[in-house]
């Protein structure tokens, strides 16, 4: 669904970017339709509960039988997310308050997060470093950015002799980006690495992912660019695609959204398909994009997904181990929350939508029917 210019607003409203005159049109939206409400609009836990509700409004986390909020949202106003954010806000908050009262204390989000190693072995904490020149490798000036990447820049176009590689590592409850030297984009995934030359040299690009990652590959058809992904080799020149090679999973999976990539030196896979590599066996599926892109785009977005599954993805986005007792929930579930709400939201939430309940003691959470 695309977002339309109120809800644009709504969330420049919530990140502190309006003029005075958008300032004042929101806020009038909010004292006609929710008059009688005695949370100020500005107080900080309800901007974050309307940050996080506005996010996840196209469609809740729910069973999948349950009816879809996305039909209402396509014909809602403005006005009406506000109604629907207002409700949300009251009835979802109480259920995650509840559900906090039963634990000592709540898990934040993961963040920016990661650890760069070069080629010497030393070893940068990126979350704890100051912004600007990080290293120098050979030829090549790794910076970090203001906006929280690494990039790599050439000393005067040339490339590194001693072809030097580097690592940077998510933890669990991290995710990082960073740009490498031939101007390809690549976003990780919490509890993931990626290994790779701090300049091109030869007549390939070569990198080496565990975990997840997104990549937007710089174009140059003189220089494949390959990511070694486990038994899995995608041989790209120039193009937008998602891996996700946790160890956990069933199969290592590449879903393209742009451009045309190689799996294993002869399967070809097509913009909006997903392959999935077990072993030697590769299967080729019809790619939901957005559910495949959602850790990107800070949501935790799931289709026919069982609680398992569920679970890992919250293990390793809040740093916590997950453990079973009893008969486990066969109920799938469908839905869509934000990645930046405390653990109880996002539990509480899964509670009300289904068959499931959740103990939680330090960062050990027991899940149960």
């Amino acid at each position: 669904m695309e977002t339309t210019e109120e809800e644009k607003l709504i969330f420049k409203y919530l990140n502190g970017g309006c003029s005075e005159e958008e300032r004042a049109l929101v806020e009038s939206w909010y004292n006609e339709y929710i008059p009688d409400s005695r949370t100020p609009l500005l107080d900080e836990e309800w901007r974050e509960d309307m940050h996080t509700i506005i996010v996840s409004l196209e469609n809740e986390i729910k069973p999948v039988k349950s009816i879809g909020w996305q039909k209402i949202m396509v014909a809602a106003s403005a006005l009406l997310i506000l109604t629907f954010a207002a409700y949300f806000y009251f009835s979802q908050h109480q259920q995650a308050t509840q559900f906090t009262g039963n634990i000592k204390s709540d898990i934040a989000p993961g963040g920016n997060k990661a650890i760069l190693t070069l080629n010497n072995g030393q070893k940068v904490v990126l979350n704890g470093s100051s912004n600007g020149n990080i290293a120098m490798q050979g030829n090549t000036l790794i910076d970090k950015t203001r906006e929280g990447e690494i990039t790599y820049s050439a000393s005067q176009g040339k490339e590194d002799p001693e072809n030097s590689f580097n690592t940077i590592s998510t933890p669990k409850g991290g995710q990082y980006h960073v740009e490498l030297a031939d101007g390809t984009q690549v976003w990780l995934n919490a509890a993931s690495s990626l290994t790779y030359p701090v300049s091109f040299s030869g007549n390939t690009r070569e990198v080496s992912l565990n975990g997840e990652a997104y990549f937007e590959v710089a174009h140059n058809p003189k220089k494949p660019f390959h990511v070694k992904s486990g038994s899995q080799d995608v041989q790209v020149l120039g193009t937008h695609f998602n891996i996700n090679s946790y160890t956990d999973e069933s199969s290592i999976k590449t879903t393209l959204l742009q451009g045309l990539v190689r799996i294993n030196g002869s399967t070809i896979l097509l913009p909006g398909k997903q392959a999935a590599v077990t072993g030697k066996s590769i299967r080729i599926y019809l790619a939901d994009i957005e559910q495949v892109t959602a850790w990107k785009n800070n949501k935790f977005m799931f289709d026919h997904e069982d609680i398992n599954g569920i679970m890992r993805m919250v293990a390793r986005w809040y740093d916590v181990e997950i453990t079973y007792s009893g008969e486990i929930t066969k109920e799938k579930f469908g839905g869509s929350v934000s990645r930046f709400t405390n653990i109880s939201k996002v539990l509480g939430i899964l509670q009300q939508a289904g068959n499931v309940h959740f103990k939680v003691e330090g960062r050990r959470i027991t899940v149960t029917k």
